[in-house]
């Protein structure tokens, strides 16, 4: 039975990954195939792979509901001539044969979804469903009520609900980029980079913990999912971070907050940057070049309070293995990178998304087969393509129950409702940004950060664009800012307690405490709370503006993230003293605040201290050296 399920993942698996880059190729098909397809196979996959031959009896009915909803997805798609040219969508009424597929459909998805990813988003989904049937409310909750055939019309019939833009951006884009991720792993592309991390930045004072962050920082762009990076990354990073000097807890934190930066790094952004190019209409190479300098100095932060800690906990740097160099490394698996640069060059010169990351799956393949150390045989395809198929069921589930929460929010006008009654409440830009991070914080408990900004598009975002406005923002901008900003606070649920998926796969890894090693990945990732504020204030951060001004700001906001690691974490460390914490907060905000000549006035007063810091640093290297 083992084996029959073993060949029934991999046919699937196979089916799935020459169904996308055939599509990718050649293009997509009609909305209706494209999609049932995708979502059909991605739970044929996981109803097979999640039942296992030691499984409880009531595991195994994954199957019966996989089965269900691959019968209404395909008498959906035999249909799709009469739903789409015959029928009034919200119009005409359904019939009872609609009626009961649709309502198996949605029972069957929510339930695969359950056992996917626990009870946060069904449980959403099942709040919103009776909201729909309780008319009278009151306040900003009020409506006249909805019939059950309207609800399953925009869940099961329309491209509203969980055929909507969710389920479109992963049978088109997210897909591909998994599967491209999944052989490039499989390729040694991760060994690779932790290679040439270790190499470049190993040997210094906190190396381990620096080739966590490099490594990280590269990781992400490869899989966009932070627990994923911790338990690629970390299962080196970790023990040689203990091993060094590093307590349990901070190397847990330390490769927790790198492993979350994934998420916030172009191209792949946890599958996100797909996402808000298809909600914002702004191309996906724009999105990804506007992501890069925010996510640059998330890593900055991140690398100063490990260069910080290191000093503090007196970690012994790690000496380079003798003989060891770049060069060495990139001529034996160098031409591993290639996919990337092919990837990227297609991206550039203007092709789609789909089509690019198509021909840079069969690019590792092929260069791959450039040395026989690193060639790709039969069973290494076979394994990144079943990977890969395990990652695209997980997100075809959480993108379709999430795509049903969107289309309870259009079809009730929650988002408008909401949007009005905050600008009602709110009193300036602060409050109502502060408000909008707490509660895209909670919202992203519990799900993946793409599904988190999924829901919050109908949530947050107009509440936040609204803000903007108010301001004196224009639209187009302020549509920017606020997927930016909802996006960041979305993907650091992962980090923060409780929820915390990257710090508690961490914690694992290095036999810490997950509530200790949580709240100081929380402390250690300390810039990306402030980035978002940063951004929201100085546009120029998102490449919105004038070249000087956009050269300027950078200048300022990198100041101040220096300024502020030092406030935060310059404690312990021989030429800091408590007058520099002060000051180093007086510069940040300074820096940060958006008035080019308070700027200046910060960054003077940043250079002068800084100077004397570096004197008091020069000092005390020569008094060590003269004791030594």
């Amino acid at each position: 039975m083992t084996s029959i399920r073993s060949y029934g993942l991999q046919a699937i698996a196979l089916c799935l990954g020459l169904f996308h880059i055939y599509t990718g190729l050649f293009g997509s098909f009609d909305a209706s195939i494209q999609r049932g397809v995708h979502l059909a196979l991605a739970v044929a996959f996981f109803a097979v792979h999640s039942t296992r031959d030691d499984a409880l009896w009531f595991n195994r009915f994954n199957l019966l509901f996989g089965v269900a909803v691959i019968a209404t997805i395909g008498w959906r798609m035999s249909e799709h001539i009469y739903l789409s040219s015959e029928r009034f969508e919200f119009v005409s009424p359904l019939t009872s044969l609609e009626i009961i597929l649709g309502s198996i459909f949605v029972v069957s998805v929510l339930e695969l979804c359950r056992r996917a990813i626990g009870w946060v988003l069904p449980a959403l989904v099942l709040v919103l469903f009776v909201y729909c049937f309780v008319p009278g409310l009151p306040g900003l909750l009020r409506h006249s009520g909805y019939s059950l055939g309207l609800l399953l019309d925009v869940q099961y019939l329309t491209y509203a609900g969980a055929f909507g833009i969710p389920l479109s951006v992963s049978a088109s884009y997210i897909a591909l980029f998994i599967i491209f991720g999944a052989f490039m792993e499989r390729s040694g592309l991760g060994a690779l980079i932790i290679d040439l991390a270790n190499h470049a930045v190993g040997h210094y004072r906190g190396g381990p913990a620096k080739v966590a962050v490099v490594a990280s920082a590269f990781t992400g762009t490869i899989s966009g999912s932070a627990p994923a990076n911790v338990m690629t990354t970390g299962a080196l990073t970790i023990p040689l971070m203990k091993k060094t000097g590093y307590p349990a807890h901070w190397a847990g934190a330390i490769e927790a907050a790198a492993s979350t930066g994934g998420i916030l790094m172009p191209p792949i952004m946890g599958a996100i940057a797909f996402l808000m190019a298809q909600y914002t209409g702004i191309p996906y190479l724009t999105i990804a070049t506007i992501a890069l300098v925010p996510a640059l100095f998330y890593f900055l932060g991140i690398f100063l309070a490990v260069h910080w800690a290191a000093i503090r906990h007196n970690v012994i740097p790690v000496p380079r293995a003798p003989g060891s160099s770049a060069w060495a490394i990139l001529k034996a698996r160098g031409h591993l990178i290639l996919p990337v640069v092919i990837l990227i060059a297609l991206l550039v010169e203007g092709f789609s998304p789909q089509y690019a990351v198509s021909y840079a799956i069969l690019a590792v393949i092929v260069l791959s087969w450039l040395k026989p150390t690193t060639a790709m045989r039969f069973r290494d395809i076979r394994d990144a393509l079943v990977n890969a198929a395990a990652a695209i069921a997980f997100v075809a589930l959480t993108t379709a129950v999430a795509g049903m929460v969107v289309g309870v929010f259009e079809m009730t006008g929650l988002s408008l409702s909401f949007a009005q009654e905050a600008n009602s409440y709110v009193v300036g830009l602060f409050s109502g940004l502060v408000l909008t991070m707490i509660v895209s914080i909670v919202l992203g408990m519990g799900v993946p950060p793409s599904v988190s900004y999924i829901v919050q598009i109908a949530v947050t975002i107009p509440i936040v664009i609204g803000f903007l406005k108010t301001s004196g923002v224009d639209p187009a901008t302020a549509m920017l800012i606020a997927h930016f900003f909802v996006m960041y606070y979305a993907s650091l649920a992962v980090l923060t307690p409780p929820d915390a998926l990257a710090s508690i796969a961490a914690a694992g890894l290095a036999k810490a405490p997950v509530m200790k090693t949580a709240l100081y990945a929380t402390r250690v990732a300390f810039v990306a709370f402030i980035v978002p504020f940063l951004f929201a204030y100085k546009p120029t951060l998102l490449l919105q503006g004038l070249p000087l001004d956009i050269a300027l700001d950078i200048g300022f906001a990198a100041v101040a993230v220096v300024a502020g690691s030092i406030a935060l974490e310059g404690y312990r460390i021989p030429w800091f003293r408590s007058i520099d914490r002060l000051i180093g907060v007086l510069v940040a905000v300074g820096c940060a605040y958006p008035d080019h000549t308070i700027n200046i006035f910060a960054t003077i007063l940043g250079m002068v201290w800084g100077a004397r810091i570096f004197a008091r640093y020069q000092r005390h290297r020569v008094a060590i050296e003269a004791v030594m």
